[in-house]
């Protein structure tokens, strides 16, 4: 375990770098370090502009600085550069305050233009600190960041991906782990058809090794998107033994040795399976990987001998929303509303023609949101 300090830049209570900031932090607490989070905003004005080492909270800052293993800095762009307090804040550390550490930098904007910020602005300074690392650091568009007002971030998967790509790459490092950029991201497009080889489908049980990336991912995407510990984004919402056989199953997609897609059945009633814990690497998106898990997943549930297929995803899950309208599942809410009105949105499938799901009945849910009293939740 590592202690990373994380020094927020920007000036704003409420601001794009900072909803980015708590994604990162979510990613590095469920890695297992233990993270020290400094607001800048929040440091005495005065002795911060005057460089008053001796004021008891500046003290306190630049000595968790010191007895970090590495940092993660993000900051906001301000006329080309990274935000003026966080150059305050650099300027009052001793002249190698970075020395044997490592340093994840990364910058939200409100134009591309800005995409160097990163390169030209902020990594000279982290070098001239003496930094051991410089990681990759990534800019981060502005209006890729959505921010509600309950705290969950929804990011889109232009930055999400790059993001966990970099995140990963930099704790890799601290651990001494082989660092994510050397292994191939697989870039060719998977086969959609089930049991293909060119992907190994496993089922397996709940505690499986081969599960955990699958899901420590989940737990870090809904803590950001939700913004709330609730059983839903804490994956115990249902009983974990509702994926044993013989009513449900875990699968998971490797290749070349590497978990890359998983997802689950449950018994919903004695036709109808649901579909739940769906996820792919951040690393393998866009490859068709998440088509063929659904696929494999409806042909688990028809060897099980269900008929028909019901699943929820939450209102702040487009990407997954998507996936299930192209792969032909009915969606049984208003594809015209506000997703934030309804909150689950459920689909149902027919594995068998003729099957039916006019008459299933919602699922109840654990967080209040929703018109005509529903509940809000995500899908699992």
């Amino acid at each position: 375990m590592s202690k990373i300090v994380t020094i927020a830049g920007s000036p704003s209570a409420i601001s794009s770098s900072d909803a980015l900031l708590s994604h990162v932090t979510r990613r590095i607490l469920r890695a297992g370090h233990q993270v020290t989070p400094l607001v800048l905003r929040d440091l005495p004005a005065a002795a911060l502009l005057a460089a008053d080492a001796t004021d008891p909270a500046i003290a306190g800052a630049v000595q968790a600085v010191d007895e970090a293993d590495a940092v993660v800095i993000v900051s906001p762009v301000y006329k080309a550069a990274y935000s003026g307090l966080l150059k305050v804040f650099l300027d009052l550390l001793p002249q190698f305050g970075f020395r044997g550490k490592s340093v994840l930098p990364l910058v939200t904007g409100g134009t591309p233009a800005h995409v160097l910020a990163v390169d030209y602005a902020l990594r000279p300074v982290l070098n001239s600190l003496g930094s051991a690392h410089i990681g990759q650091g990534w800019f981060v568009l502005a209006s890729h960041l959505r921010v509600f007002p309950d705290g969950g971030v929804l990011i889109d998967p232009a930055s999400a991906v790059p993001v966990a790509q970099v995140t990963d790459h930099f704790l890799a490092g601290l651990t001494h782990h082989v660092s994510a950029s050397s292994v191939p991201v697989g870039a060719g497009r998977v086969s959609p058809v089930p049991g293909d080889p060119d992907l190994t489908v496993a089922r397996v049980n709940v505690g499986d090794p081969e599960l955990q990336p699958l899901l420590d991912d989940l737990v870090i995407e809904y803590g950001t998107r939700y913004g709330a510990v609730t059983p839903h984004s804490q994956l115990t919402e249902v009983p974990v033994t509702d994926f044993d056989a013989p009513h449900g199953v875990f699968l998971v997609l490797t290749q070349n040795g590497e978990t890359i897609a998983g997802g689950a059945i449950r018994r919903y009633d004695d036709q109808t399976a649901e579909v739940k814990r769906v996820w792919t690497s951040s690393r393998h998106r866009r490859r068709g990987v998440a088509r063929r898990l659904m696929a494999e997943l409806e042909k688990a549930a028809a060897d099980l001998g269900y008929r028909r297929i019901h699943l929820t995803t939450g209102p702040r899950q487009p990407e997954a929303r998507s996936l299930y309208l192209a792969a032909g599942y009915h969606p049984r809410f208003d594809v015209n509303a506000d997703p934030e009105t309804i909150g689950p949105l459920a689909f149902a499938k027919e594995l068998v023609p003729g099957a039916g799901f006019t008459e299933w009945e919602e699922p109840a849910w654990d967080r209040p949101g929703a018109r005509h009293g529903r509940r809000v939740g995500v899908s699992g």
